[in-house]
């Protein structure tokens, strides 16, 4: 590409930006003025003796100075040219140079290019390379286009490092407030620890935050986004989700929560919605979806509406686990004949695009998450939170165990299978099978229709879950038409055992019934659906605090997508007694859970279709990427393995008996240039495979019997209750002399303290000990209903004494103390309050009445008051009893 026509790309690109660019009068001399126009990119302005190859100006401010390289040449990475072009710059005419805390450089922002697009791969060699010398200690950094005019005048005029101190400077007491967001101490922390890593690590313009389901998130980053923008420390912030669900559920809470003085915050700023495609002047905080923000910036007809990349200068990414694909690797070889976007998500496109810092929130940090926002600067988690009494535990699992589930479907040879053909809606009947066809767990109504295993598992189902309760129930179906077969058969077992319910009491919510928002706001907020059956709609952003049981009749291969599918039902519901929520697992789940980087894609881009990946071949010249490129057009193949019999006629009829199986065979035997010749020589019958593209797969129907065997409580590695509880007794004994906190409670269990109790539940935890799986299986072993706390059971099993429910224990505690003082009528009352306290948290002591809820009635002091400044007194007296033999 010659140097000319390098020149006209940068100059299309800066007007795309909105600079009007001159280059009718090359070189102009000195004392030159720019010419009229507000925003002008001149070419060949003078500096000293030399000429920047461009200039850019507003009005008469001279902001800037780009060095244009030739097209196939690097980009110097620190800027030398354009640097020494900043030195040299002086007044010229009316062209006005800025004052700036420099006194080596002249001009503040200084640009390189050789017109290329950005490549993350071959950044040295792309992109538009940008660098502020305002401060030495700024590091050149790549853009993905040109800023706009105003954009750049508003970096200027934009003191970071001042906003930087307000930010620094800002109280936290507002976010405390209990009229206002009433932040907990971990959600201060966490803004805290984003804030520490904007202040001190400018250049890393990145960071996490891994919050647990349930544990607010979204008021969270409410607090965050205000400080940032009240400090000034950003101008502008994008909001950015993947489902217009998540953003209207994010949008709502900015909308109703008070921040500060009784005022929302958009109240105080001005907010752009979803569906809104431009931001105002003013306009502080914008909610997009992924995809409409691809569409605007990617996909736009009007090249005039496309956003700079100055637009926003902080995105906030909700969910951020959900860019489920990390950017494939692409060597230079292949970007000679792949287009980048193929190797790039659409999720990454989008932060890639905006100079913006970028910080991500979710509650299950993975492989691509940490690669794209770095470590979490901030991690609370769901045990933790658990622990710390915000959300709920859950019980040891049901595991349904039925004779299909447990031996898997077994076809023999000789038999006929049926299949449903989707495309036909019919159901056909196979040839006879040349050998035996198995198909296990995991394969369960996806692969197959298994209506008999439905009805087993929907049949133990019934003795579990109540139609009428206030608890709900969400179950995970494989995919729509699995969802609502389970309705169906759900209704039918229900009305066998005499239950007849409204018809609205079991429904799916999937992305295809009428209205789903609609939906999912009745199973929010009325009575009924109060059993959903779904596919993947409600696996995230989905707040239904009365979700106690969980079921999977679904396999899950990500620990991540669990995890979210679990935090459905996290959420505390005092209003109903929800003490712990339920999962039912019909399929084996845990044993699925594979790390995410082994979900990784071969196929870079699925809707790729097989010519262009063939015609592609033909451009590759080293074995190593053809063999990448072979195995991208077998992963695709796979998927046309099971045509339907129709299809597969046509297929076989065309290709002279050959299956795509039998060319998934060929292609493996070959290599190199043979493998390459095979492919151009049947480029016919891919063309076939092409056109019958979106054909789903047919699904086995099965018709084997299927029965119950058990259900059984699952604590990990197919452990007993007996041996859970003998496992917990070993670790009291083992480490006894090893943990403060056990000699305390076995000792001097009053000289507990708060901190020291929780370190203590935090260490059990890790080695999988629980109050509420503890609870389980002294039930299933002792055939015992007691609701104990791991104090009690500490107690219990080091000292032999006889275990009592938490409630009995802490009851029979005050009323002892109740009867050794004439206490008045107020003190009472807070003997009550004390009650209520210890059953929440098992110890009450200075602390606790320092913080909520007794912060607001005065705190300790005035409590100590009450009690005639003898309240460690009586606190003592609480504790003695707690831990007498009798309690």
């Amino acid at each position: 590409m010659t140097e000319k026509e390098t020149r006209q790309i940068i100059d299309y690109q800066l007007r795309l930006a909105g600079w009007e660019v001159d280059t009718e009068n090359i070189r102009y001399s000195k004392g030159s003025r720019p010419q009229k126009g507000k925003y002008r990119a001149i070419a060949e302005w003078p500096v000293g003796n030399l000429f920047a190859d461009y200039a850019l100006f507003f009005e008469d401010i001279f902001l800037g100075i780009a060095e244009a390289k030739k097209f196939a040449k690097d980009i110097v990475a620190d800027l030398t040219q354009a640097k020494e072009y900043s030195i040299n710059a002086s007044d010229l005419g009316n062209a006005t140079l800025l004052k700036f805390n420099s006194k080596k450089y002249k001009v503040p922002f200084l640009f390189s290019t050789n017109g290329r697009e950005f490549q993350a791969q071959i950044e040295t060699k792309s992109g538009i390379w940008f660098l502020d010398v305002r401060d030495k200690t700024n590091h050149p950094r790549p853009l993905r286009g040109w800023p706009s005019p105003e954009g750049l005048m508003k970096w200027f005029e934009t003191n970071l490092k001042e906003n930087t101190k307000n930010l620094k400077a800002e109280p936290y007491d507002y976010l405390k407030d209990s009229h206002g967001l009433n932040l907990r101490d971990y959600q201060i922390d966490a803004i805290e620890a984003v804030e520490k890593k904007i202040i001190n690590e400018p250049n890393e313009r990145r960071a996490l935050v891994a919050m647990a389901t349930g544990t607010g998130k979204t008021r969270t980053i409410i607090g965050l986004c205000y400080r940032l923008i009240k400090s000034k420390r950003f101008k502008r912030i994008l909001f950015l989700v993947d489902r217009n669900i998540l953003g209207t559920q994010a949008m709502d809470f900015f909308k109703d929560v008070v921040i500060e003085d009784l005022h929302t915050f958009i109240k105080i700023y001005d907010v752009k919605e979803i569906g809104e495609k431009k931001p105002e002047l003013d306009t502080k905080l914008h909610f997009s979806t992924v995809q409409a923000m691809v569409k605007r910036i990617f996909d736009n007809a009007d090249k005039n509406e496309i956003p700079t990349i100055d637009t926003y200068d902080c995105i906030i990414i909700d969910e951020a686990h959900r860019g489920y694909i990390l950017d494939k690797e692409m060597s230079e070889d292949e970007i000679e004949f792949k287009d980048e976007k193929d190797f790039r998500s659409k999720y990454k496109m989008v932060l890639d695009y905006f100079d913006a810092y970028r910080i991500g929130l979710t509650a299950t940090p993975a492989l691509h998450t940490t690669d794209i926002f770095g470590s979490p600067v901030f991690r609370y988690s769901y045990r933790k939170a658990v622990l710390d009494g915000y959300l709920i535990d859950h019980e040891p699992p049901f595991n349904i165990k039925t004779k299909l589930s447990e031996k898997g479907i077994t076809w023999e040879k000789g038999e006929k299978p049926k299949v449903y053909d989707r495309e036909t809606q019919r159901v056909e009947e196979l040839d006879k099978l040349e050998d035996e066809l198995h198909i296990e767990i995991e394969g369960f109504n996806k692969e197959v229709i298994t209506e008999k295993f439905n009805k087993v598992v929907c049949e133990e189902l019934v003795k579990h879950i109540d139609p009428f309760d206030d608890k709900k129930t969400l179950i995970f179906a494989a995919n729509d038409e699995h969802a609502d077969l389970v309705v169906k058969i759900l209704k039918e077992k229900f009305a066998d055992v005499g239950i007849d319910m409204d018809d609205e009491a079991i429904v799916k919510i999937t992305g295809s019934v009428y209205k789903p928002q609609e939906q999912v706001n009745k199973f929010k907020n009325e009575k009924y659906p109060n059993i959903v059956v779904t596919v993947d709609l409600l696996t995230t952003g989905i707040d239904v605090e009365e979700i106690c049981n969980l079921v999977f009749i679904r396999r899950v291969r990500s620990r991540i997508l669990y995890d979210q599918m679990i935090g459905r039902a996290t959420r505390r519901a005092d209003h109903i007694g929800k003490e712990v929520f339920k999962i039912f697992d019909a399929v084996r789940v845990y044993e699925a859970l594979l790390d995410f980087t082994e979900m990784k894609p071969v196929v870079a881009k699925p809707d790729q279709n097989f010519q262009d990946l063939i015609e592609e071949t033909n451009k590759i010249k080293d074995n190593k990427n053809l063999k990448k490129q072979i195995e991208q057009i077998i992963a695709k193949l796979q998927r046309k393995k099971m045509l339907s019999e129709n299809n597969l006629d046509k297929f076989k009829h065309i290709s002279s008996g050959l299956t795509p199986q039998d060319i998934i065979s060929n292609l493996r035997k070959l290599q190199g240039e043979k493998a390459k010749n095979y492919l151009n020589k049947n480029l016919y019958l891919f063309r076939l495979l092409d056109e019958m593209k979106g054909i789903p797969v047919a699904q086995l129907i099965s018709e084997h019997d299927d029965e119950l065997i058990a259900t059984e409580r699952g604590y990990g590695n197919g452990i007993k209750p007996e041996d859970y509880l003998d496992g917990f007794r070993r670790f009291i004994k083992d480490n006894m002399n090893k943990i403060p906190a056990l000699k305390i409670i076995c000792k001097s269990p009053s000289d507990l303290k708060r901190k020291d109790l929780k370190a203590l539940l935090y260490t059990l935890d890790e080695v999988g000990y629980r109050k509420t799986s503890l609870n389980i299986a002294w039930k299933e072993t002792k055939k015992e209903d007691i609701a104990a706390d791991i104090i009690a059971y500490i107690r219990t099993f080091a000292l032999g004494l006889p275990l009592v429910s938490h409630e009995e224990r802490i009851h029979n505690a005050i009323n002892k103390v109740k009867s050794l003082a004439q206490w008045n009528a107020v003190q009472l009352r807070w003997l009550d309050r004390f009650e209520m306290q210890l059953i929440k948290e098992d110890i009450i002591d200075r602390e606790a009445l320092d913080e909520e809820p007794f912060k607001r009635d005065g705190g300790y002091n005035r409590i100590n008051k009450i009690f005639g400044n003898s309240l460690e007194s009586v606190f003592k007296l609480i504790n003695k009893n707690l831990y007498s033999q009798s309690a």
